[in-house]
């Protein structure tokens, strides 16, 4: 489920990346939710030191834009908690976008 985001990654293909993102926010359980772990493995991936710097870091965030309402409670926590302590150490421009859009918008918020 996860081989072609790390493989996205580890070749450093934007567009890849970008495919796989979109690809695990298909995946829906019986509440039609994407599943924590998909998630959580997502935030893993920008957890990686490399990622603070890389034009990736920006779609791997975009994750929690694009299927925000299809995104439980439980890994919203998270992604908030982890743009909390993590989310001004990404410096590419692209990413620091998407932070600051995720930090003041309502996609991390319960109720969408």
């Amino acid at each position: 489920m996860f081989e072609s985001l790390e493989n996205a990654i580890r070749t450093n293909d934007e567009a890849a990346l970008q495919d796989a993102i979109f690809e695990l926010g298909f995946l829906r359980n019986d509440q039609l939710m994407i599943p924590d772990e998909v998630t959580f493995k997502i935030i893993d991936a920008l957890r990686q030191e490399n990622m603070y710097s890389s034009a990736l870091s920006g779609h791997l965030l975009n994750h929690f834009e694009f299927h925000s309402q299809y995104i439980s409670a439980t890994a919203k926590n998270r992604c908030i908690g982890f743009l909390q302590t993590w989310g001004d150490h990404f410096s590419h421009v692209h990413s620091q976008q998407v932070v600051a859009e995720l930090r003041t918008g309502s996609y991390l918020s319960n109720g969408t």
